[in-house]
């Protein structure tokens, strides 16, 4: 196991290229003197090579689990002793071994192995040393596991500093599609005459090439966090794993929207936005195969009493130190100074609060800017009417009847414009037409509602006042009904070609 893990490869080639080599007299003496110990001692030998030419795929437990059940010589408790004392002597050398590794990948096939090597080891009574030693090795790579994946998590998550370059969003995502179309194309340029195997074998390539495209979009904490946690699910113990996953997934969250306000100075807040939903969105998503609570309790003590505790403690003179009941004075110290404060933790119901939240922050962005100046004149309309008595609302400037033509008229013109922009961002960000579609249908109920909300004040201000008439309220009635018939056109035929 040493030599398979930690030791020389070259080493181990020159000495398998030795093992496999012509035999001649040489070879024939050499043979000779290592049967001189005796005919069993030659046997034995001869069983260790029979069975490792015929069994050399099967694991080295089993191998000498077959060697050692043809005697019961070996089942002797002296022999079984000195067993257990060369299996720990190969635990002290391979725990010095693991210490130094620091890849995660290759400790994980460490202990993946050693799985194995166990459960051929524990199939017999003659190896249950061996399968000690197996144990002991597989608990000291799991630690180390654990360390490390740790270090990597605090390293890469909980204390990342975002560059330009991560907080680079939209960019990130528009820089990537142009370069998929480039490499399509060449390939199909040059891929004219060849070959159907070739051909298949280039849109392997590039089925791979975009997925490792869209790997690299992701932010970069998100990215470790799913990788590392992915590569210890199998070989920790499912508790251990819950437990660094809750952590994980805590500073994670935190991590994207610390991100998410970055790229709202930088961007935009549509930006933002679709940042943070695109990222908790499959977060969720890629946490779901694991199948984890993500909840646990934590206990704090709370020292806040104790002050008053000690004071009471000296202040009582007749306190017994020594009683053998609850009325000791050390005891009651103890319960009136120290009390232990619960609270649960649930990383998934955080996270599912939390991407329900960017969703909604997202809905109200998007219904205002789609609004533009009618959003604002709701907002007014309501703050002067909050009494209950449309008479302040009556002689407001906001409410005079040629400048509320001239708003709906300007959000007219800018409707179109936002709800390209609105379109293009959301499929840059989101793939799926379903996502698209959730995040639409609130914003079009969002905008009938306002536009609704619009022309009931509208109607509350009578003719000959504040600049109003038949004609203006009737022009105006029609502005807002046409602005809403174009927001659920414009959204149902995004949808479709979604």
């Amino acid at each position: 196991l040493y030599l398979d893990f930690f030791g020389d490869p070259d080493k181990r080639r020159q000495t398998t290229k030795k093992a496999k080599g012509p035999t001649g007299d040489g070879d024939d003496e050499k043979a000779a003197e290592e049967n001189e110990g005796g005919n069993e001692g030659g046997d034995d030998s001869t069983a260790f090579k029979r069975l490792g030419s015929s069994s050399s795929h099967q694991p080295g437990a089993a191998i000498a689990s077959q060697i050692l059940s043809e005697d019961a010589t070996y089942r002797d408790a002296e022999f079984q002793s000195m067993l257990g004392s060369l299996c720990s002597a190969l635990h002290r050398t391979i725990r010095r071994g693991l210490v130094s590794v620091l890849d995660l990948d290759v400790l994980c096939q460490v202990v993946s192995v050693l799985r194995e090597e166990r459960s051929a080891a524990n199939s017999t009574s003659t190896t249950l040393a061996a399968a000690r030693a197996v144990s002991g090795v597989i608990q000291d790579a799991q630690e180390r596991l654990i360390f490390c994946a740790n270090t990597s998590l605090h390293k890469e998550v909980v204390r990342f500093k975002p560059t330009s370059a991560d907080l680079n969003y939209p960019g990130k995502l528009l820089g990537e599609k142009p370069k998929a179309a480039i490499i399509v194309e060449d390939e199909e340029g040059e891929g004219g005459g060849a070959p159907k195997a070739e051909k298949e074998e280039a849109e392997v390539n590039d089925a791979v090439a975009a997925q490792l495209r869209i790997y690299e979009s992701w932010f970069p904490p998100m990215r470790s966090v799913l990788r590392i946690l992915s590569k210890i699910f199998r070989v920790v113990e499912p508790r251990v794993f819950e437990d660094i996953a809750l952590s994980a997934v805590q500073a994670c969250t935190k991590s994207l929207k610390d991100g998410s306000s970055h790229i709202l100075r930088a961007s935009g807040q549509i930006h933002a936005d679709l940042f943070l939903v695109k990222h908790l969105l499959i977060l969720r998503e890629q946490l779901s195969p694991f199948d984890i609570q993500l909840r646990s309790v934590e206990r704090q003590l709370d020292f806040s009493e104790a002050g008053k505790a000690v004071s009471r403690f000296l202040a009582n003179r007749n306190r017994r130190l020594f009683s053998m009941s609850t009325e000791n004075a050390l005891v009651t110290l103890l319960r009136e100074g120290v009390s232990v404060h619960e609270s649960s933790v649930d990383s998934k119901r955080d996270l599912e609060d939390c991407l329900r939240s960017a969703c909604n922050d997202f809905i109200e962005h998007t219904t205002s800017t789609l609004l533009g100046p009618i959003s604002k004149f709701v907002d007014q309309c309501k703050n002067a009417s909050s009494d209950g008595s449309t008479d302040v609302l009556r002689k407001e400037s906001f409410m005079n009847g040629i400048v509320v033509k001239g708003m709906f008229g300007s959000a007219s013109e800018n409707l179109e414009s936002e709800l390209g922009n609105v379109s293009t961002q959301m499929k840059l960000y989101l793939e799926n037409a379903s996502t698209l579609s959730i995040l639409l249908k609130p914003v079009v109920r969002k905008i009938t509602r306002a536009l609704e909300e619009a022309k009931r004040f509208i109607d509350e201000v009578p003719n000959d006042e504040n600049d109003w008439n038949s004609e203006l309220r009737e022009e105006v009635l029609k502005s807002a009904s046409a602005f809403e018939t174009r927001v659920k056109a414009a959204t149902s035929i995004k949808q479709g070609s979604n």
